[in-house]
């Protein structure tokens, strides 16, 4: 059996990383023995394989590849599209002529999912779009895969993941096609059912499902402890951070969440800030805003400055007493360790998710966060986290056993 997993991002985003890595995990457990290969945004040369899985690159990736420059960027764009969409609306005899003389990269993503038996959307949060142009070809080329194994009478899975918003009829029309015709839909968080309704895709096709970074948990590598050095007794809190705001609000934030490490380190606690996210691509590199943080904070916070192994990197979520979280994913990795977290929301994934389990008090808008608002949150949970530890103990593990349901309903979506 032949499978293909799309819309891959990058190990260096832990949260995406993760999210990978169990889908390659519950593919392989749904299907022993399958042949499953990568689709994503990591270049090949550079990374051959993910887990095992030999990584084709992508569509997606020869048109945004930030070697290129924005010139090439946008010609690849516009070549690529207009020879996708000849793929889907012309003859398969004129089709097969295209396909010679698509890009190297693109013809091995298009030519694996035509012979492929089963694609498998992975896990995220990237189907989605803003007004104009450039959501209009977010959108496109997101779902372009999706309908080239279509096409071929490939059936295409969706693992759980956040949908919308979409702006424009245009963009529904274009996701109602795509997932109207797949087997298995899975929406992580009641806004996206909301969001796909929106559509006009009806219940029967949308199946509400668990993210599926609840289902990751690799085993323990190494003493953050020493490696930070911090004595096994002293009370650790962890604080992500990202950049997201448009100037004037991201300083804003910026500075509150560094009022907020100085009030956690007047308790006698030690704050370290963790870069959930450490790519080039985009210059999304967390170090960068935590960098920014530190240098507002009157008594220094602990910093990691490598690039962590998304394995690894879990590891410092479990030696933490509690999460000050803005990336969802290392909310994720606390919970699913038992840390309590105070939840930044950037997008719906994370009120709907923290919701499900019981936590939305716990959750403060990007948009709002400010050193009162915020310390309103982390000052009680300081002081006693035994409710928090006991919702957790409660609604966790029938959470986690949700995540861990995607094999069967693969192979009973087939």
């Amino acid at each position: 059996m032949k499978i293909v997993v799309i819309n891959a991002y990058v190990r260096e985003n832990a949260g995406d990383a993760a999210l990978l890595s169990v889908c390659l995990r519950q593919v392989r457990e749904a299907f022993p023995g399958a042949d499953v290969r990568v689709a994503g945004m990591e270049d090949p040369a550079v990374h051959p394989a993910f887990e095992d899985a030999p990584n084709l690159g992508s569509i997606r990736r020869h048109v945004a590849d930030g070697t290129a420059s924005r010139s090439r960027r946008i010609l690849r764009k516009v070549y690529v599209g207009a020879a996708c969409a000849g793929l889907l609306l012309l003859p398969e005899s004129a089709a097969g002529v295209l396909r010679r003389v698509l890009p190297a990269e693109v013809r091995r993503e298009a030519d694996a999912l035509a012979g492929a038996d089963l694609v498998v959307s992975t896990g995220g949060g990237y189907v989605l779009a803003r007004p104009g142009l450039d959501g209009h070809q977010n959108v496109f080329f997101v779902l372009l895969p999706v309908l080239l194994a279509q096409r071929a009478g490939v059936p295409v899975v969706f693992a759980p993941q956040s949908y919308g918003p979409f702006p424009s009829s245009l963009q529904r029309r274009l996701v109602a096609r795509a997932l109207g015709r797949s087997p298995l839909v899975l929406a992580r968080e009641d806004v996206s059912v909301a969001q796909l309704r929106g559509c006009g895709l009806p219940d029967t096709v949308v199946t509400r499902g668990v993210d599926s970074g609840f289902a990751f948990d690799p085993p323990a590598s190494g003493d953050w402890r020493a490696r930070l050095g911090i004595a096994p007794q002293q009370r650790l809190v962890g604080v992500t951070a990202r950049r997201w705001l448009a100037p004037a609000a991201q300083d804003a934030y910026e500075r509150a969440l560094a009022a907020t490490i100085d009030s956690v380190q007047a308790t006698g606690a030690r704050v370290v800030l963790i870069p959930q996210v450490s790519t080039d691509y985009l210059s999304d590199d967390d170090r960068i805003v935590e960098r920014r943080i530190a240098a507002h904070c009157t008594a220094a916070p602990l910093l990691i400055e490598d690039r962590v192994d998304y394995r690894d990197l879990k590891g410092v979520y479990r030696e933490c007493a509690l999460l000050i979280g803005t990336r969802f994913h290392s909310v994720i990795f606390s919970l699913t360790s038992g840390v309590p977290c105070v939840a930044i929301e950037y997008e719906h994934k994370t009120r709907g998710i923290m919701a499900d389990l019981g936590l939305g008090a716990h959750v403060l808008a990007i948009e709002d966060v400010t050193h009162p608002r915020l310390w309103a949150l982390v000052a009680p949970l300081l002081q006693d986290d035994s409710g928090y530890r006991e919702q957790l103990r409660r609604r966790l593990p029938g959470y986690v056993a949700e995540a861990e349901g995607f094999p069967g309903l693969l192979r009973a979506a087939l």
